[in-house]
């Protein structure tokens, strides 16, 4: 998910994956949108774009920990997090409006705006989030859990529900192939996201030098896989 620290490796971890994944991740969601703009079309275009911000942020957070600027440090901080947790709700949406379910712009609305405060709040528990002095982040044990729900009840749970509705409706083989491959994306990179929280909670440090590698080639896939399997021929 988020990946920082003072060694000059982590650092460059940073600058080249999110690098990389900011560059792809923009490239399709503006593929995307090049060919329709529909709610469907909407919806993964500002999941994969708002996920270009958090990496984004995420860069900036590293180049300006060296000043030690606490307001600002962690203004990015919240950011970066924000940008990267909360648009996995426009999947599920994207997943929603497939479904062809009787969502009106309002209650859309309101979905985006209850999920926007949720995920927002978590970022206010009191030492939820601590740094050490050089700006890398721990995560609390009881932070740890409650972005674990969050996800897993609030995101993992309903996407994976309203696909297996969309994949029963499907009749034709090739549409339910396209959705496995979709489904593939979605829990590599949902379970990155899982594996990025869990990355800056421990201290595990055999885990940590394996995620970094991990955490690259697995979202990649996952954006090429959703993309592939949904994203292009909507």
């Amino acid at each position: 998910m988020i990946f920082q620290g003072a060694e000059f490796s982590r650092i460059m971890l940073v600058f080249v994956s999110q690098s990389v994944m900011s560059v792809l991740f923009s490239m399709l969601g503006f593929k995307i949108i090049k060919r329709n703009r529909t709610r469907a079309h909407l919806s993964l275009f500002t999941f994969y774009i708002m996920l270009v911000i958090g990496f984004i942020f995420n860069i900036v957070f590293v180049l300006l920990a060296p000043t030690n600027n606490e307001s600002l440090l962690t203004l990015f901080y919240i950011l970066t997090s924000f940008f990267i947790a909360f648009p996995f709700v426009f999947n599920l949406l994207f997943v929603i409006i497939l479904l062809k379910l009787e969502f009106s712009k309002l209650k859309i609305a309101i979905i985006i705006v209850s999920y926007a405060a949720v995920c927002l709040s978590l970022y206010f528990i009191p030492d939820g989030i601590r740094f050490s002095s050089t700006w890398v982040p721990t995560y609390s044990f009881p932070f740890f859990i409650l972005l674990y729900v969050y996800f897993t009840v609030f995101l993992t749970i309903p996407t994976l529900f309203y696909s297996l509705r969309l994949y029963r409706r499907f009749e034709a083989e090739n549409l339910k192939k396209r959705l496995r491959l979709y489904l593939i994306g979605f829990i590599i990179l949902i379970g990155a996201i899982y594996g990025g929280i869990y990355f800056i909670a421990t201290n595990n440090l055999l885990f940590k030098s394996i995620y970094g590698v991990f955490a690259l080639v697995a979202q990649i896939t996952a954006a090429l896989l959703i993309y592939y399997g949904l994203g292009r021929n909507l």
